[in-house]
C-alpha cells in the first residue's frame, strides 16, 4: 500500500553537525518515491528558509510549522501571523531577555542576539564568520537590519537563548492567546535553546490533515518522522509515528517507533524497517 511520508527537516533530515542531509537519507527518499510513496517535507522552517529544498524531489511541503502547505506544486493552505501579533510577540520575547527570528515567506529576520545563535546553528562546525554568514544566507536568514517583516508574511517566530530555564518559562507566561511556546531545540552543553512561538490552532498535525483531505486519503496511510516536541502534533495525526534516535525524549515517548540517529542512517533504516524500500543489493 502506497504511503504519504511526512519528514521533518532539522534534526531529522538536516544534521547541524555536518551541515547537510546525510547521503543515506537522500537515497532512501529517492527509492521510496520510485516505489510510489509520496514524500512531504514537514518543517517548522518558513518558505524563505527552504529555498534550497524547493527543487528537491518531493511531492510537497508543510512550512512554518503548519502555516503554509504545498501539494503537487500548488499552495493549498496559507495562514500567516497577523502584523499586530508579530509586533506584540517580538516585544514579549525581548522583554523575556531572549533573541528572536521572524520566519517569513521572503526572508527570516533576526534580532542581533537571535542572529548570533543562528550563525552557530547553521555553521555545521565552521568557525570562520564570513562562511557562517554565507551559510545563514543559504538558509534565507538575515539580520533584521538587512530587511523588514513589514512587507512580508510571518509564519513562525523563534526565541533563542542559552538554556530553557529561567527565561523561557517567563516568556510562556507572557504570551497571549492563541499563541503557545514549544521547545524545539535544547542543547545546554552547546548553550543553545530554541522555542517556537506559534498559533495553537495551526500546527504540523492540522496541516497534514489538509494534505490528507487533498488526496482523499486516510490517516492510516500517513507516516510522520520527526525529532522534537513540535513534531508531536504530526505524530497524533499520522497512522504511524517515528522519532529519530537523536530526538528529544518527549518526541520518543510520543512515537510508535524510534529509529537510529540521523548520522547512523536513521531515515534509511526506518524506511527499510517499514518496507518502504528494499534491501541494498
Amino acid at each position: 500500500m502506497r504511503k504519504i511520508i511526512f519528514l521533518d527537516i532539522d534534526g531529522t533530515l538536516y544534521s547541524t553537525k555536518i551541515g547537510r542531509i546525510p547521503d543515506s537519507a537522500e537515497e532512501a527518499i529517492q527509492l521510496a518515491r520510485q516505489n510510489g510513496h509520496k514524500i512531504f517535507l514537514c518543517t517548522g522552517r518558513a518558505l524563505s528558509e527552504v529555498q534550497k529544498y524547493l527543487n528537491y524531489a518531493v511531492d510537497g511541503f508543510i512550512l512554518g510549522a503548519g502555516g503554509m502547505v504545498y501539494a503537487d506544486g500548488k499552495r493549498i493552505y496559507d495562514h500567516p501571523i497577523d502584523t499586530q501579533n508579530v509586533t506584540r510577540i517580538k516585544k514579549t520575547i525581548l522583554k523575556s531577555g531572549l533573541g528572536y527570528c521572524l520566519e517569513g515567506a521572503a526572508g527570516s529576520y533576526c534580532s542581533e542576539v537571535g542572529y548570533e545563535y543562528l550563525l552557530k546553528y547553521f555553521s555545521g562546525g565552521v568557525t570562520d564568520r564570513q562562511k557562517q554568514i554565507a551559510l545563514c544566507m543559504e538558509n534565507g536568514t538575515y539580520p533584521e537590519s538587512f530587511g523588514s517583516e513589514e512587507n512580508d508574511h510571518i509564519y513562525k517566530i523563534c526565541a533563542y537563548g542559552p538554556s530553557w530555564e529561567p527565561l523561557y518559562p517567563k516568556l510562556e507566561k507572557l504570551l497571549e492567546q492563541p499563541f503557545i511556546l514549544t521547545k524545539s531545540v535544547d542543547h545546554p552543553d552547546e548553550q543553545l535553546c530554541i522555542g517556537e512561538v506559534t498559533n495553537k490552532m495551526v500546527n504540523k498535525g492540522t496541516a497534514i490533515q489538509k494534505v490528507l483531505d487533498h488526496y482523499n486519503e486516510e490517516a492510516f496511510n500517513a507516516i510522520g518522522i520527526g525529532d522534537s516536541a513540535n513534531d508531536i502534533p504530526m505524530f497524533r495525526v499520522c497512522g504511524t509515528s517515528i522519532a529519530m534516535g537523536n530526538g528529544a525524549e518527549e518526541a520518543k515517548r510520543a512515537a510508535d517507533y524510534v529509529t537510529t540517529d540521523i548520522l547512523d542512517d536513521g531515515i534509511y533504516n526506518v524506511f527499510l524497517h517499514y518496507g518502504l524500500i528494499g534491501e541494498k543489493k
